[in-house]
Parts: structure tokens; sequence; C-alpha cells
């Protein structure tokens, strides 16, 4: 019988570990081994190829041209093997989800409805994940991410829950009714919108409204939409806001919205990664959001 060619996997793995971090301490403290340890695998599988692997010195070691060969199929190797394992993880019998969703339509939007969500998926554990960042399924763990823009990554599969769009909304305390109420409102803003473009401002809005003697640049400034919004709640503002995150307060009479007038926001989308978007849990999940944002609208 031929002699297997496939070295042994706990030195391969030693050795990849090693040439990635070019140093056997680093490589023991990353694998919870001694170096000692990692010393022998790598003179194991030098022994199994036939050919030296790496020049050490006392502080530092590299990669022989023998070395770069096998580390770059090594490498390649351990991260499909992690893709794969990432897949599976997310097979059809998964019971459990994380969802990224924006801070704001997490606290305002999907926290309220969590009691209906879990009466409908009894079954189903869903992980919360607030973030606005772009999206990364396999190195976060991500499997489904609620976003706002006007299109996803090609890399998702993704569908448009809902059409936004965003006006003026304020505390009934603060009592405007006209356009000249708008002059002496405290004006709320919020520089961290990056969707829709160009940007909701006050400047924009007004101009829109064809309503004149406002400072548009007047007004504390926020970095998320989600507190801007809790200031308005509380009576300190004025704040431009998407429909959809602030639905709730207004049915409730927390916010009320004083003017007609609206600027077209960006689009809610439902994505997860291809190898997930047939499996019947994420399929219902989908089908959810779709009807509760409609019923919203």
């Amino acid at each position: 019988m031929a002699r297997d060619l496939l070295p042994p996997l706990v030195a391969l793995r030693a050795f990849e570990v090693v040439a990635r971090r070019l140093s056997f301490k680093a490589a023991a403290d990353e694998l919870s081994v001694t170096p000692t340890a990692i010393s022998h695998q790598i003179r194991h599988l030098e022994q199994h190829v036939g050919v030296r692997l790496l020049d050490r010195t006392p502080r530092s070691c590299q990669l022989t041209s023998d070395g770069s060969v096998l580390f770059d199929a090594a490498s390649s190797g351990f991260s499909n093997i992690r893709q794969a394992v990432a897949r599976l993880r997310r097979s059809g019998s998964k019971s459990s989800l994380t969802l990224s969703a924006t801070p704001a339509f997490l606290s305002l939007w999907l926290v309220p409805r969590m009691r209906e969500l879990e009466k409908q998926f009894r079954n189903l554990d869903l992980r919360l994940h607030a973030s606005k960042a772009a999206i990364s399924f396999e190195e976060d763990g991500i499997d489904i991410a609620i976003r706002y823009g006007e299109r996803m990554p090609p890399a998702a599969d993704a569908v448009v829950l809902c059409q936004d769009e965003l006006a003026p909304v304020c505390s009934p305390a603060l009592g405007l009714n006209g356009p000249q109420d708008l002059c002496r409102a405290r004006l709320l803003h919020v520089d961290g919108y990056r969707v829709p473009r160009p940007k909701p401002t006050w400047e924009r809005w007004c101009r829109q409204a064809k309503i004149e003697n406002v400072d548009t640049e007047a007004g504390p400034r926020f970095s998320d939409s989600l507190h801007a919004i809790q200031a308005a709640i509380a009576g300190q503002g004025v704040v431009i806001a998407s429909s959809i995150i602030v639905r709730d307060a207004l049915s409730v009479g927390a916010l009320v919205r004083p003017y007609k007038d609206v600027l077209k926001g960006a689009k809610y989308h439902f994505a997860c990664p291809a190898t997930i978007s047939t499996y019947p849990h994420v399929q219902a999940l989908r089908t959810w959001f779709q009807r509760s944002l409609a019923a919203a609208d």
C-alpha cells in the first residue's frame, strides 16, 4: 500500500499556527499547549514530508520555500473547513438565529414586538445584535441582518421589506401647530445618517416645506437617531425621524407629527447568506417581517 501523503492533522494545525504567527510561543498560547509540544509536532511534520519547513532561531522563525508551499495549502484548507462548519451550524434543523439590526430599529420597532414574535416562533431562539456596520455573516456569526439602505451587498440574499419616509416629530407638549411655531422650536439633528442620500437635514425639509426664517443649524446634534428620538419623546425638541421607527410612539401619543411634508427615506432590507435563504424558519421569519412592517404602514 502506498504511504498516505496526508500529514497528521494535529501536526499540520500546529504548523499552520506557527507559520501564521511566526512564533512558537505565540502558537503555543493560541493552541493552549507548551512550546515544547509545538516543536515536537513541527519535527514530526517535517519527518513526514521529508523537507525542512521552518528556519528557527532562538527568538524567531521563518518559512522555508517548501514551508511556504505547505502553509498556503494548509491555510486555505483550514479556512474552507471553518466556512463549512459555519454553514453546517446554520443547517435547516438549527433552532437559533442571530439577527443584526440598527440600534433604533431593535429598540423602537422590534423589541416592542418580541412577545408577538416569540408566540409565533415558539421553537426559535432569536439572538439580537445591534449594529449599523457592514454585514459580515461568516466572520461575525450573523444569520440575518435588517439593514437600511438603497441596496444590499451582492453577497447577501436580500429582499425589500418596506420603503421609508422621514418627517418631523416631537412631543405633543411642545404644542407645534404651524410654520411660525417651528421658528421658536429647538431642532434636534442626527449627524450619523449615512442613508438616505441626500441626508434628511432640516435645511432640506424647510426648503421643501417652504418654511423660512428658521435657523436650521441651531440645536443639539446626535450621532445616532435612537438618542435623538428619545430626546424628542422627552420633550427636548423636534427631530426628523423614520416613520417606521417612530410608528409606535406616534400611535400611543408619545410623539406627534405636526407637519405633513416628508422626505423620501431609504429601504429596510431583510438579508441573509444564500446558504440559508431557503430554510423554512428563515423564510417564515422573512414573511413575518414583511407582514408586520406592511401592517405598520
